[in-house]
This record gives C-alpha cells, structure tokens and sequence, in this order.
C-alpha cells in the first residue's frame, strides 16, 4: 500500500464512520417519538398554505386538512393571481368546506422579494390565531397533525416547531430519487443534528409558530429579502431568546410524477442555499455520502483495496437508506427503491457541484441571485457585479 492509497482508504473511513454516525443518531431519536394526544390547552391555530402552481395531488394535499383532530383552526390559502392554475382548485377547496373553515386571498406579489414570504405576509395579516403554521402546498397530513405542534409550543419559551418530512407517492424516476433524497439524507440529517448536537433547522415545509414571538423578531418581514426565510426566521427567533424545536411527527411531501430534470433543479437550488448559508459546511458535504468518497478514491487509485472499500459503502449506504426509509414511511419499500440509493448519491454530488458554478436560481417564476445568509437578488442585467460587491461585504 502506497501513501496515496492509505490517505484515500483513511478518508473512506472517515466518511463511512461519519455516515454511520449520522444513521445511529437518527435511530436513536426516533426511538423517543411518542404517541400524540390533545394538548392541555387548544388555542386557536391559523394555517398558512401559499399556493403556487398545480403541485402533485394539489386537491387531496388539501383535503387532508380539511377534517384535522383540533377543535378551533382556520384555513387560509394565497395565490398570487388568480390566473394561476390553484386559484379554481383552492376557490373549489373552500367552496366545499366552507369560509367559515377557510378562506383564499390574493396576495401582492411586490410585497417581498420571496415570492413566498409575499404571501405569508398577507395571510398573517388575515389570520385570526394565536398559533400560526406555514404548510407548503405538496404537504400532505393526517388528522393528528396540529396536536404535537400545539403541544410543543405549550413549553416554556419554544417559539416555533417544525415537522420532519418524508417523501412519498413516486411514480417516475426523479420523484423516486427526490423521495429518497428526503427518507433517506435529509430527515436522517436534520434529526440526527438536532437530538445528537442540539442544533435544530427549521423547516418551512411544515412549521408553527407563536404570534407574539414571531412579532417580536419581525414577522415575516424580517425574511422578505432571503431565500431560506424557514431557516433564516429560525435563528431569529434562536437569537432573541426563544427555543427552536423539532417534532418527530412526519408529514409527506407528496412527490409523484417529477421529472429528473425538476429533481436536478431542485436539489441544486436548496444546495446553493445552504452554501449561502453555511459555506464551511457546505464544502464538506460531499464527505458525509462514502459512496461518493469511496468512488473519487478509486478514481485516484484504482487497485483492490479501494475497490473492495467501494464495494463495501455501495451496500453499507444501501441497507442503511433502506432501513430509514423504510423507519419513516413505515412500510417496506417498492423493490426498485433499493438500488436507488447509489444513484442518488451521485446525482446529489452533481448537484452540489453545480452549486459550486453559480448563485443563481430559478424559483416560482423569478430569477434571482443568493448572496451572504440567502439574501436574494433580482438576476437582471448586472447582477454578478452586485453580487461580488455582497459576498466582499
């Protein structure tokens, strides 16, 4: 063995014992989910669901809210025009369970450079709840969904809690790799983080918080100019005092029939997000896959004993996938999700290369720039130029 082969085995190693770590946390925390039951007390809870475009299902997402275990909530949806495709779903949606349940607001899409927060920022102003949760529109619940939420929130001085998601309903490639990608890295992930080191990201995709303390970071003003306004909102409220929290309560992402194409996009867009965001930890991500890590070393080095190495984090990250996978959705998997895992792999360190590239993004319609903690842009004429002057500053 040479000196160059023993480096590349020694950084395999790291990355597989790094990997297993990340697996032993999670399982070790989802081994203190516990049931869910009413809270003690049940204040009134505002869900916020900003709607753009016709997601996957779009009609049954939001019929699962429709009849939740909570006795005082209220639906509130917002389109940004009513020539988008979800204003006849959602204006069908209220129609059948009534306005006094849930209503559908236009919102101003000038109120904020996110296109989203712009409508956060009109359905907070309409809401009638003591509780607000932002629910993305591919979200999809079961009946129980608001009691941890309230339940968590009830503890001394949390302010804000999020779901952990799971990805399901595939039927193309891309929706089985996008699916994957959350079962099997991102939720292992995030938990793994915040049970074992304490550091809890929040997640826009499901997440509530308590009205005063969202007015005393600024609402949802305070994320107008940033991409991940989940994340940037999160460490707001951690730095004015509040708790941040995590429920181990799943909710799906629906994913059913996207393309390749769109999963690219996509994982490259949240890949550059958090490379705004955290750049130290971002260039160490590819370290964390040792399928990745054991392929560039074979690449280096292409002999036995760095083939073996390969061979072997190809079926230790595969069973592993499979196990979490199978953990969140709780039932086995289809057997063509099985041999995903390495595919998945590589398509994420193409994506986190692409993220390398560039900073700009594509996202409801708008292109913008990310800059310094995902403050965001307009990618018009000269943006590079205004982008060089926000990273040096």
């Amino acid at each position: 063995m040479n000196a160059l082969e023993g480096f590349l085995l020694g950084l395999t190693a790291a990355s597989a014992l790094l990997y297993l770590s990340m697996v032993g946390g999670f399982f070790r925390a989802m081994r203190q989910r516990k049931p869910s039951h009413p809270p003690q007390t049940q204040p009134r809870v505002s869900i916020l669901k900003p709607l753009a475009g016709l997601d996957d299902e779009l009609e049954e997402n939001l019929a699962s809210f429709a009849t939740l275990d909570y006795p005082d909530y209220e639906l509130l949806l917002g389109v940004a025009s009513i020539e988008d495709p979800a204003y006849l779903i959602a204006s069908r949606f209220v129609g059948s369970i009534g306005r006094d349940r849930a209503r559908l607001i236009v919102t101003d899409e000038n109120a904020a450079i996110n296109p989203k927060v712009a409508q956060l920022l009109a359905l907070e102003k309409a809401a009638s709840g003591e509780i607000v949760v932002v629910s993305d529109s591919n979200v999809r619940v079961t009946p129980d969904y608001l009691n941890p939420l309230v339940t968590e929130l009830s503890v001394k001085d949390v302010a804000v809690v999020s779901n952990i998601v799971v990805g399901t309903g595939e039927k193309t490639l891309g929706a089985a790799l996008e699916n994957l990608q959350f079962c099997a890295f991102i939720t292992p992930g995030i938990v793994a983080v915040a049970f074992t080191l304490g550091q809890t990201i929040t997640l826009g995709k499901s997440m509530a918080m308590r009205r005063e303390p969202l007015r005393r970071v600024g609402g949802f003003a305070r994320v107008a100019y940033v991409l991940s306004d989940d994340e940037v909102l999160g460490r707001a409220f951690a730095l004015a005092g509040f708790k941040v929290r995590l429920s181990l309560h799943t909710v799906e992402n629906r994913n059913v029939a996207c393309s390749l194409d769109r999963t690219i996009e996509r994982h490259t867009r949240w890949a550059k997000i958090r490379r705004a965001l955290v750049p130290a930890s971002f260039a160490l991500e590819p370290v964390h896959s040792p399928v990745v890590i054991a392929t560039l070393a074979f690449a280096l080095s292409p002999t036995l004993l760095p083939g073996l190495a390969l061979l072997f984090a190809m079926a230790a990250q595969t069973v592993c996938a499979t196990l979490m996978m199978r953990k969140l959705r709780g039932s086995t998997l289809r057997w063509y999700l099985v041999p995903l895992e390495v595919a998945r792999s590589y398509l994420l360190f193409y994506c986190w290369l692409k993220a390398c590239a560039s900073r700009r993004v594509a996202w409801r319609g708008h292109e913008l720039a990310l800059v310094r903690d995902s403050a965001i842009i307009p990618a018009g004429p000269g943006f590079r130029w205004r982008i060089f002057g926000a990273v040096r500053t």
